[in-house]
């Protein structure tokens, strides 16, 4: 009877425990259940959105060129190229160094110095709000004294940023050029001018050294230096700002409100080339007696783009010359070593097929 009672009791004991346990995880005990794992969600980073910059589709954009099947020195029904003092041809989107002399040598560059000023301003209108084409420039005395190419600023003018960038890669405007720089570094050229041999450091331009933001000489007779590989390597990271590319393709343009004092019609300094040389948009020509007459040219046909650098001409003319022939004989070569790349390709397909 007893053991008949003990079982009856641990019987009731088990059951009570069971009914216990499940009358609270019905219930939705806070303190006993199980709250379900919570999926994270993934962190949603907002895309960037670029003032003024339309970053490269190139996959190869800001890969070092290649030298393997360049042309050096002069060029066989290019006799202007034997002027040359140095000079590049580049075919951007394959990266391949079409023609080449001494294109990693530092030479001068005169107002070609110009392409890393508009570069900085580019970029710190990209990182500082404060700055926009429309932000007011006030023309200083520092910037009325720089001589040379210019649109004649004056201190009691003030003008948007974007205008004294325009005038600047137009017409080449040294006093421009100069206002901007001391605009945007807050009055501390040299320091600029320090920013600009930093970022050509960081861009890998050989033998690269600026003296000042617009390209002429300093009263020491020291010069801006650079190389045609690292004028090339600077004209590809301009072209990611179409705005720079719709100005330097630009033959004409006002500076200052048409029927006013002081306004003049910007003329580009690369109009010629711009006008017989189909596909060219860009980028500077440059000139003092040290660098003689050079340029920097690109030129986009068929979606190929193909940028040019030239030193040392004795004349305008000569450089342009040049600089016409050279980009038709590079595409000419560019189209030859793409039908031998295939050719290869396909002997070799074939020797696996077989």
């Amino acid at each position: 009877m007893k053991k008949y009672v003990s079982f009856l009791l641990i019987l009731g004991v088990i059951v009570g425990v069971h009914f216990v346990v499940v009358k609270m995880f019905f219930s939705g005990n806070k303190a006993t259940a199980v709250k379900p794992v919570e999926e994270k969600k993934a962190e949603v980073v907002p895309e960037r959105k670029w003032k003024y910059k339309q970053p490269s589709s190139n996959p190869l954009f800001g890969r070092y060129f290649s030298y393997k099947n360049t042309i050096n020195g002069e060029i066989k029904g290019i006799p202007e190229t034997k002027e040359a003092k140095s000079g590049i041809l580049v075919n951007m989107n394959t990266r391949e160094v079409l023609w080449a002399k001494n294109p990693r040598d530092g030479v001068p560059i005169a107002s070609m110095t110009k392409m890393m000023t508009l570069l900085l301003i580019f970029e710190a209108m990209e990182q500082r709000p404060d700055l926009s084409f429309e932000t007011p420039v006030h023309v200083t005395a520092a910037a009325q004294k720089i001589g040379g190419s210019q649109v004649y600023l004056d201190p009691k003018e003030t003008f948007p940023l974007g205008e004294l960038l325009k005038a600047m890669a137009i017409k080449s405007a040294n006093d421009a050029a100069y206002l901007t720089a001391e605009f945007v570094s807050g009055k501390d050229v040299d320091g600029f001018v320090a920013q600009m041999d930093a970022r050509a450091k960081k861009l890998h331009m050989p033998n690269t050294k600026y003296a000042n933001p617009h390209g002429l000489s300093n009263a020491s007779g020291e010069n801006s230096i650079s190389s045609a590989e690292g004028m090339a390597i600077l004209s590809e990271r301009l072209m990611e700002y179409p705005q720079i590319l719709k100005w330097t393709s630009t033959i004409h343009d006002d500076f200052r409100p048409k029927g006013s004092k002081g306004w003049q019609l910007l003329t580009n300094t690369n109009y010629r080339i711009l006008q017989a040389c189909p596909g060219t948009d860009g980028m500077k020509t440059g000139y003092i007696s040290q660098s003689g007459f050079c340029v920097t040219v690109s030129c986009l046909r068929g979606g190929t783009r193909i940028v040019a650098v030239l030193t040392g001409f004795a004349t305008p003319k000569s450089r342009n010359s040049c600089a016409q022939k050279l980009l038709d004989w590079g595409y000419k070569r560019s189209a030859s070593m793409h039908v031998q790349q295939e050719t290869a390709v396909a002997k070799e397909m074939s020797k696996i097929n077989q």
